[in-house]
C-alpha cells in the first residue's frame, strides 16, 4: 500500500492523494525505461496528450525538465498515478513497477543531453554566443539576456547534441508553437515582428524583437505574415564548421544546478 496525504482543492474540499513509497526509483535503469517508453507510447496513454517523443501537444512538452508538481522521483510517481486534478491529465493505473518506469522515460525525456560530451570547444563557443551568434539578444542563461527566445539555463542537460546542431542548423525543424513567429502590417503601414502570443478572429497579440507586448485588432491590420516561422536565423551558412561545433559544446555545457 502506498502512504497518503492530504491536498486542499481550490473549493476548499480536502481529497487523499496517494505517495511514493520511496523517494528514488527502484526501476532506473535504462531498460526500465525503455519499458517505460513502450508504456508511455501503448497502453499507458500518454503519448495520445504528450506526443510519441514527450514533446507536447494537448499536454505539456515534457522534454524541458520543467514540471508543474515537481521533478524528483517520488513527485513524477505521484502525477503520473495521480493524475492532475482540474485537468485532462487522469490517474494512471496499472501496478507501482509500471508507473516507475514511466517515472524513468520521462526523467530521460528531460536530460536527453546529460550523458553526452561535445567534441567542441566550450570556451571558443561562449566567445561565439556572445559575440558573432548574438544569441544573448534574444535567450538567456541564469536570467541575463533577451526572452524571445527558450531560456537556455539547463539546455544541456534537456537537449542531445543532435537536437543542438539542428536547432542551429534548421531552427524551424522543431519549433514549439509558443515561438512561431509572426509579421504585422498595420493600415497605415507600420511593422511589428515578433512571437504570436495570442489569436482571435478579431485581435492578435505579439511579443515584438525588443521584448514588448504588442496588441492589433485586425481590422486595423493591411497583412498577417506567417511565411517566416522562426526568428532564429540558420546558423549554417552565418557561422563556419568549427564556429557552430564550438558553440554545441558551450550550449552542451549549460546544465544548470546539479
Amino acid at each position: 500500500m502506498l502512504p497518503v496525504r492530504a491536498q486542499e482543492t481550490a473549493a476548499g474540499v480536502v481529497v487523499e492523494r496517494s505517495a511514493a513509497a520511496t523517494d528514488k526509483n527502484p526501476f532506473d535503469t535504462a531498460q526500465d525505461a525503455e519499458l517505460g517508453k513502450m508504456t508511455f507510447i501503448t497502453s499507458g496513454g500518454c503519448a495520445y496528450c504528450h506526443g510519441n517523443d514527450g514533446t507536447g501537444g494537448r499536454g505539456a512538452n515534457l522534454t524541458n525538465g520543467e514540471y508543474r508538481f515537481g521533478g524528483s522521483d517520488a513527485q513524477l510517481f505521484d502525477t503520473i498515478r495521480n493524475g492532475i486534478q482540474g485537468s485532462d491529465m487522469p490517474p494512471t493505473r496499472g501496478p507501482d513497477q509500471e508507473i516507475w518506469r514511466l517515472v524513468a522515460f520521462v526523467k530521460r525525456l528531460g536530460s536527453q543531453g546529460l550523458n553526452e560530451k561535445a567534441p567542441g570547444d566550450p570556451s571558443a563557443g561562449r566567445v561565439v554566443y556572445d559575440t558573432k551568434g548574438g544569441c544573448a539578444s534574444c535567450h538567456s542563461i541564469n536570467n541575463s539576456g533577451g526572452i524571445i527566445g527558450p531560456e537556455l539555463t539547463q539546455v544541456g542537460r534537456r537537449r542531445s547534441l543532435q537536437f543542438l546542431e539542428e536547432s542551429l542548423v534548421r531552427p524551424e525543424a522543431d519549433l514549439p508553437l509558443t515561438y512561431r513567429a509572426v509579421r504585422v502590417v498595420t493600415v497605415s503601414g507600420e511593422s511589428f515582428t515578433g512571437i504570436r502570443l495570442n489569436e482571435d478572429d478579431s485581435s492578435i497579440q505579439l511579443r515584438d524583437m525588443s521584448g514588448n507586448l504588442r496588441a492589433f485588432l485586425k481590422d486595423s491590420l493591411k497583412e498577417i505574415r506567417r511565411d517566416k516561422p522562426s526568428l532564429m536565423p540558420a546558423y549554417g551558412s552565418a557561422l563556419n564548421k568549427k564556429e557552430i561545433e564550438d558553440l554545441i559544446a558551450y550550449l552542451s555545457s549549460l546544465r544548470g544546478a546539479r
